[in-house]
């Protein structure tokens, strides 16, 4: 049970409204995020600036999804999982890379080139990134690529934990 009340628009103030419909209309698994944030505006309108960076930087969308996918399976988190698998088929993630992540092996078994990403997210999340992994990360799309994919990887994981939080996710 929510810990929280989800905030309507009709509450939020007018000069926010833009900002919570973009991020409440977005992307399902976080909508209901946002609403729980919107109780305190400041900090939900922050935030909001740092999901406009997630998917619009260096990596192609079906990356930023397998990093998604992997965050709610790695945290058990149900909701954010069953609202981006939809998201992540359309852009383009194989049911190799779904069907990995979801059973637990993933890397292992996939494509080199779809399962570093997995890897990358993993190690990130976990405070154990190798150099040799940042390295074949970096390879394939540099730097500001790494940048972007281990900031992607990072919101997902304070997501999952708002989510926990607030009583969002009993997954």
């Amino acid at each position: 049970m929510p810990r929280l009340t989800l905030t309507p628009m009709t509450q939020v103030p007018q000069d926010m409204q833009s900002r919570y419909a973009r991020v409440t209309e977005a992307e399902p698994g976080l909508a209901d995020t946002y609403r729980a944030l919107f109780a305190s505006p400041q900090v939900a309108c922050r935030l909001a600036d740092l999901d406009e960076l997630v998917g619009h930087g260096d990596l192609e969308r079906w990356i930023t999804y397998t990093v998604a996918l992997t965050v709610a399976h790695e945290h058990n988190s149900g909701a954010l999982w069953d609202s981006f698998e939809s998201s992540a088929r359309e852009a383009g993630v194989s049911n190799a890379v779904i069907d990995g992540i979801a059973s637990g092996k993933a890397p292992r078994g996939l494509l080199p080139k779809e399962g570093i990403w997995v890897h990358f997210a993993q190690e990130v999340i976990r405070n154990q990134v190798r150099d040799s992994t940042w390295q074949a990360v970096v390879h394939l799309v540099g730097d500001a690529g790494a940048v972007s994919l281990a900031f992607t990887a990072c919101y997902y994981e304070m997501m999952v934990r708002l989510n926990s939080a607030f009583g969002l996710d009993a997954g």
